[in-house]
């Protein structure tokens, strides 16, 4: 596989490139990737319970919860991407029988919590409150798992267990009734700072709502299904709002809000909404221009702008790519508020993540149009030149001129394999083991040990990346 793609990258490098351009080889070997499957798995489905351990750190910061947003995108991992149906059984049951039938301290709907103790009762002390992007995620896992078994003739299951027609008991209905009645709400944001309307939480509403629909069809749930498809095309005119044509930037959160104020509400929360709610169906795909834009003014801020030395000296060692954070004017350092925030490894893979599924889209849309090459929209000019002059791309790369699209895409792979390998640069130290944060000045990580949704967003990563190199291959 790998020597087929390199030689169709030298063969699409030569003839569309002043300077060939190689493909990379594989981020991580297989003993790699073994060694962190371990460190995953220990925090997935702990000791049999289906519960989700943020990280097993407990102290400085306390990261041992189950937080129900960390939970559902890591068993989603675990299931979809490494083939653990164990894992979602179990976790099927723990939110079937605790998160979603445990009392609720807080005033709030239990499907509004963030966190949950390691048994299951919900965490009683002061927190933001409500977040409602928990239950989206924990419904596209859930419709994931339902698709599946429907697919493999076990439909009275999924009735049975898993989908409650009159939304009241457990199951995935009942968080399409919390989603489809109280999308509109404000609520805290993915990072727990920010109470307002944020593009993350309506992105991953809107694909539970339409997963939802479907399954409801399937189910022959003809009233729900109708309803659920009102409320995704009622959420994206909100949706679409967040974008800034002024800035070039889709903003985490609509103005005015209290809590952090962000420069130019630049997040990776837009990023990781893309990666988290697309449903493959060309709202807000990984190649829009709008997300484009997004993200060079992302890697402006954070690279090209110096706000972390460290990308600098990387750079000076012959280190290739570059680390990004949660956004400008973070104070959160792993430990404490009101410090200076640094680079994210999970924002860092997830931002890989996006650039392998651009590829992919980029590829698609090359075969379904017949077209070999992509116009450069203005949104997305800076974003291309990043991509492709480093790369010796001989060409203009101006807005309204054509760049040709396989060329394009293998460039994004490459960029996005460079992502990947400065994190493994710094991790390497600690036998691969993830934490949160790496140190802005030193790279060394710090913040809590062994976060599940870092690991979760490698794997993210490294499936996107087969398949945009498949994609790449079957245009050869």
């Amino acid at each position: 596989l790998l020597i087929k793609f390199m030689m169709f990258a030298i063969t699409v490098a030569l003839a569309f490139s002043a300077t060939p351009i190689l493909a990379t080889s594989d981020p991580y070997s297989s003993s790699e990737l073994d060694t962190i499957k371990g460190y995953f798995f220990k925090n997935v489905d702990v000791d049999g319970t289906g519960a989700v351990i943020a990280a097993p750190s407990d102290n400085h910061p306390d990261y041992s919860y189950h937080w129900m947003r960390d939970g559902a995108i890591s068993i989603n991992v675990a299931y979809t991407l490494l083939k653990n149906e164990q894992a979602m059984k179990d976790y099927l049951n723990w939110a079937l029988t605790k998160t979603m039938t445990a009392n609720d301290p807080n005033g709030v709907d239990i499907r509004g919590e963030p966190k949950f103790y390691m048994d299951g009762r919900a965490y009683d002390k002061p927190w933001g409150r409500p977040q409602n992007d928990g239950s989206a995620l924990r419904a596209i896992a859930m419709i994931n798992y339902a698709n599946d078994l429907i697919k493999a003739g076990k439909m009275s299951q999924v009735k049975g267990v898993l989908y409650d027609s009159d939304g009241t008991k457990p199951g995935i209905k009942f968080d399409l009734e919390f989603i489809a009645h109280n999308w509109q709400d404000n609520c805290f944001d993915l990072w727990e700072e920010v109470n307002g309307d944020h593009f993350f939480t309506k992105m991953v509403q809107r694909k539970a709502l339409a997963m939802g629909a479907r399954l409801a069809t399937a189910l022959g749930d003809d009233g729900a299904a109708t309803y659920y498809k009102q409320q995704v095309s009622a959420i994206e005119g909100p949706i679409k709002a967040h974008w800034d044509s002024q800035n070039g930037v889709i903003k985490a959160t609509m103005a005015p809000h209290p809590g952090p104020q962000k420069y130019m509400e630049l997040d990776s929360a837009i990023h990781l909404g893309v990666l988290y709610g697309y449903d493959d169906d060309g709202f807000y795909a990984p190649n829009d221009p709008q997300v484009l834009s997004s993200v060079a003014k992302l890697k402006e801020v954070m690279y090209t702008d110096g706000m972390y030395p460290i990308n600098a000296a990387d750079d000076n060692k012959g280190i290739k790519g570059f680390l990004v954070g949660r956004y400008p004017n973070d104070t959160w350092d792993g430990y404490e508020s009101g410090s200076v925030g640094n680079p994210w490894i999970l924002c860092t893979q997830a931002l890989a993540e996006l650039q392998y599924r651009a590829a992919t889209e980029i590829m698609h849309e090359q075969e379904h149009k017949g077209l070999d090459h992509i116009l450069v929209a203005n949104e997305t000019e800076q974003f291309f030149r990043g991509i492709l002059l480093p790369r010796g791309y001989n060409g203009k790369v101006d807005a309204g001129r054509k760049v040709h699209a396989a060329s394009t895409a293998l460039a994004l792979v490459e960029d996005a394999d460079a992502l990947l390998a400065r994190v493994k640069f710094h991790i390497k130290g600690k036998n691969f083991r993830m934490y949160e944060q790496l140190n802005l000045d030193t790279g060394f990580e710090q913040g809590a040990n062994d976060l599940t949704w870092s690991y979760g967003t490698l794997f993210g990563a490294l499936a996107a990346r087969k398949t945009a190199i498949e994609s790449l291959q079957g245009s050869a």
